[in-house]
Formats: C-alpha cells, sequence, structure tokens
C-alpha cells in the first residue's frame, strides 16, 4: 500500500481491510475500529496493515480492547525486541511489561510531566509503545501527543537547515526526573546516572522506516545545543519547543477503561495531563526497540 504521509487532512475514514481509521487531526493519529489488536498476534495480514496504518498515523488510539498481559508482550515482539525498563516496576511473572499505578508511582512529588520522547537519552531510544488503560480515573489523565513531522515541515528552509546542522544532549536527570529521584534518596540518582548516562542525539532525524524527518528535541530530556554557551542554547531549545507543541501539532485522548494507545516515539512528543488528583489510574505498558538510525 503507498501511503501518502504528509496529508491526512482529507480522509474523514480509511479502510484498511481488517479494520477503519479515523483521523483525529489534519496531519496525524488515527482512533482504529472494528478489531481486537489482540488478533494480529499470528495473523501476518492484519498485523501488515496496522504497521502501515501506524506509520501513516504515527498514533494509533484504540478503545474496548481485551488483552492479556501475555497478549500485550505478544503484540508488542511483532513491532520489536521488547524494552526493558531497569528503573521501573514489572508485573508479576510478565518481565517487559511495566506497570504505572498513580498516585503511587511518582509518590506525589509530580505536577505534571513535560513533553517527552521516551529514553530519549538512551543512545537507541525507545522505538514505539502499547499503552493499556485497566482503572482511569472518572475524570481527568488524559494524555497529549504532538506531531514532530510536521512541526519540522512548518519550519522554514532557513530554520529546517539550522536545526539540521544542530546536536543535542538528552538528559534523564533533567528536569522533572531529578525531582523524582531526589524524593526517592540520593542513591537512587547516582544509580540512575551509572545505569544511563545521557546521550547526544541530531535535533533533526530521518525516520527509518517511512524517511520523514522529524525534531528529536524535548522539555523534558533536552539539557543543551553541543557547541553552543547557555544562554545561545536556551533559546534554540525555547524556540523548538514552543513550535513542535503548538495546538494544531496536536491530538488529545480521554482514557476509558479498555483503552490501548499505540504510538511512534521517534516522530511524536507525549505528556500525560496530571490533573486528576489522588483519584486512581492503573495501566501497563509494553514498549520495543527497533533500529535507531538518526
Amino acid at each position: 500500500m503507498e501511503l501518502d504521509l504528509k496529508n491526512i487532512s482529507n480522509l474523514e475514514t480509511e479502510d484498511f481491510g481488517g479494520f477503519v481509521a479515523h483521523p483525529v487531526t489534519g496531519t496525524f493519529a488515527a482512533t482504529i475500529s472494528g478489531m481486537q489488536i489482540a488478533d494480529a498476534i499470528d495473523d501476518d495480514e492484519l498485523f501488515a496493515a496496522l504497521h502501515s496504518a501506524w506509520l501513516k498515523y504515527q498514533v494509533l488510539f484504540f478503545r474496548e480492547q481485551e488483552l492479556t498481559p501475555d497478549q500485550h508482550l505478544a503484540i508488542g515482539k511483532r513491532f520489536g525486541e521488547i524494552q526493558m525498563q531497569g528503573y521501573a516496576p514489572s508485573l508479576d511473572g510478565h518481565e517487559g511489561v511495566w506497570v504505572q499505578e498513580y498516585p503511587d508511582l511518582y509518590k506525589g512529588v509530580v505536577a505534571d510531566i513535560n513533553w517527552h520522547a521516551d529514553s530519549s537519552f538512551r543512545s537507541v531510544p525507545t522505538r514505539g509503545s502499547l499503552l493499556y488503560a485497566l482503572d482511569v480515573p472518572v475524570s481527568g489523565g488524559d494524555t497529549t501527543w504532538a506531531d514532530q513531522c510536521a512541526a519540522y515541515d512548518n519550519l522554514s528552509p532557513h530554520w529546517q537547515a539550522f536545526a539540521e546542522s544542530l546536536t543535542c544532549v538528552h538528559d534523564n536527570l533533567w528536569k522533572n526526573w531529578r525531582r523524582v529521584l531526589e524524593q526517592n534518596g540520593g542513591k537512587a540518582m547516582e544509580d540512575v546516572r551509572k545505569f544511563l548516562p545521557p546521550s547526544e542525539h541530531p535535533v533533526v532525524c530521518t525516520h527509518p522506516e517511512n524517511g520523514r524527518k522529524f525534531l528529536f528535541v524535548s522539555e523534558l530530556m533536552s539539557r543543551e545545543i553541543v557547541g553552543m554557551n547557555e544562554r545561545e542554547s536556551r533559546a534554540v531549545l525555547d524556540f523548538l519547543h514552543a513550535e513542535q507543541t503548538r495546538p494544531e501539532y496536536q491530538a488529545r485522548f480521554h482514557w476509558e477503561p479498555g483503552s490501548l494507545v499505540l504510538w511512534d516515539n521517534f516522530s511524536t512528543l507525549h505528556r500525560g495531563i496530571f490533573d486528576f488528583g489522588q483519584q486512581h489510574r492503573l495501566m501497563h505498558r509494553v514498549s520495543f526497540n527497533t533500529e535507531w538510525r538518526a
């Protein structure tokens, strides 16, 4: 299937054979109807269609899914190698299924999370994730994604060329994570620094599967631009952060029990909206890795 990767604004729905994609915005993201994602585990044709939809829309929203932990891992393995978090709790008996339970996970120290791409501080960032909701707040607790292909495409040619010349340091202890780790003790912070040192990545990367260029910086992880002083670096990063999270590049999802989201972690940013107080929120996440080619 030949994909028009840059313009979905004129699409009402798109039939992929085993399911239908309903575009959510004019540039990316779609709600998927007509399938259980677990059915793609052993169905090569259905999985190929799902993979094509994922490459086109970058973020896929599913409702009313029935997914066991074994199935969650199995569908993740269809996309790539399961990422072991190392610093986050896994579900008992299911290593690789990350348990995200609130308000316990961050012990109340984080009011919100800045925009980020997961594990951008690694030399090989997370390729994608499948986040599955088991219990959600009555209100609040949405997640928002931002399209980094559109953010790059809409920069002026001068800014595109300038951004392509830059390299950024990504640091997992920059901003919010430092506060989290400090609340959990200095030893934890030392261990994570030793286990996960900062990495450098180009500010503009080329997607290894569809060839599109995208911005690869974020408020949460981008510490500095290599070769610039602090004032210069902050000016460049502040401009890029403002551009890459413009409302027209965003898609927001309200969770329900049984909801699942599959997203491309290379070409999108995301952030959780922590507006649900002490309400309970239980999610299972499986992340996977593939080739990284900047």
